[in-house]
Order: C-alpha cells, then structure tokens, then sequence
C-alpha cells in the first residue's frame, strides 16, 4: 500500500520508568536526542498524516516543539500510565473519520534506528484495509506495525501495556537484515545503540 494512504503514528507518551530522573527520549544519541531520530525519519517520508501521541507538554516541551515543526498533529496522553493501548486508542479516534486513510503505521520513538526502508517495507507488504503487518526479531511481533482500517473497532478495545500484541502476532511479519528494532529503555540501551552505526534494515 503506498504510504499516501497511510497515518503514520509516533507512540511518544511513555514515562521512561527504566530510564531512571532522565526522560529517555530526550537523551542524546549520536548528538540529537533518541526521539529526534524517530520523528524525522518519519517525516522524511509522503504519509497521509503525521500523528504524535505525547505527555502533556509541561512534561515534554522540547519534544512538542520538534513535532510541530516537522508538521505533526499533536495528541495529548494524559495518562500515560495506563499504557501504549491508551495512545494507540487517541491515534485511532483521531483517524477514524478520515475515510481516505487505509490503515495506521505505528512507530515507536524509542525505537531510533528504524530506516525508511523498513518502514517503507511494512506499507509495500500491506494489501488492503484487512491487512496487519509487523515487524519481527524472529522470536516476537512489534512495532513498526501496519494496521488495517478494518481492525480500527479492535483497537479501539485495547486496554493496559500491551497494545496491540495478539493482533499483530496473527499478521504477516517482517524481519529486517540489521539490529534496527532494540529500542532504548534503559541507559545501558543508550549505550548499546551508541555504539552501532545504523545501517539499512
């Protein structure tokens, strides 16, 4: 499916509990902060709609200017800890009227290392409004994860920290040639994907 029919969703609403006093996405990696890598390979790309899910923007001021400048539309999770199915349930509220979008795309902004070409891959192996498609270490399913139209009432359903899971167990999977899905939850995981220069997954 091309990516004109799709809203790509940059989940960015989560608490960095792991991290530690520091907010994850705001730490730097390679000289720009773990989000700023998500957010402007997504934007690089021709979505139908740019979608963020974010903390309120006393938590999360510097993260709400970058989105807006890269042209998303902001929605506020005000509670965030009710987990990842509270944002992917905004995302979709939001997109639902819009009966041109076919499906979501959905990113996570801890994940900094994702190409456009494995999302690009994700959209090309969506058919149709039917269609899930995630991504895959070989073991799990995860995000980046496509998303049809045709599941929206499902996710609507979606409740606690694991969003998305069975649905996207049940799709068809893709798995990049490279390390590109380790997101940074951790500051050991900063660390990791510091050392590691991003290659084509």
């Amino acid at each position: 499916m091309r990516t004109e029919r799709i809203a790509a969703v940059l989940l960015a609403a989560g608490t960095s509990s792991r991290f530690g006093e520091e907010d994850k996405l705001m730490a730097n990696l390679r000289g720009k902060p773990v989000v700023a890598h998500t957010l402007e390979t997504v934007a690089s790309m021709a979505f139908a709609e740019l979608i963020a899910v974010v903390r309120p923007i006393e938590y999360a001021p510097v993260i709400h200017r970058k989105l807006d400048r890269r042209g998303y539309t902001i929605l506020v999770n005000d509670r965030p800890q009710d987990g990842i199915s509270g944002s992917i349930v905004r995302a979709v509220t939001h997109v639902m009227p819009n009966d041109n979008i076919r499906g979501i795309l959905i990113c996570l902004a801890d994940m900094p290392d994702v190409p456009p070409s494995h999302y690009n891959r994700i959209c090309l192996a969506a058919e149709d409004i039917r269609s899930v498609v995630a991504s895959t270490d070989g073991f799990s399913s995860c995000p980046p994860a496509f998303i049809g139209r045709r599941h929206f009432d499902e996710l609507l359903g979606l409740k606690g920290d694991q969003g998305a899971r069975a649905l996207l167990s049940h799709g068809i999977q893709i798995e990049p040639t490279g390390p590109i899905l380790h997101d940074v939850d951790t500051p050991d995981d900063l660390m990791n994907r510091a050392a590691i220069t991003p290659g084509d997954g």
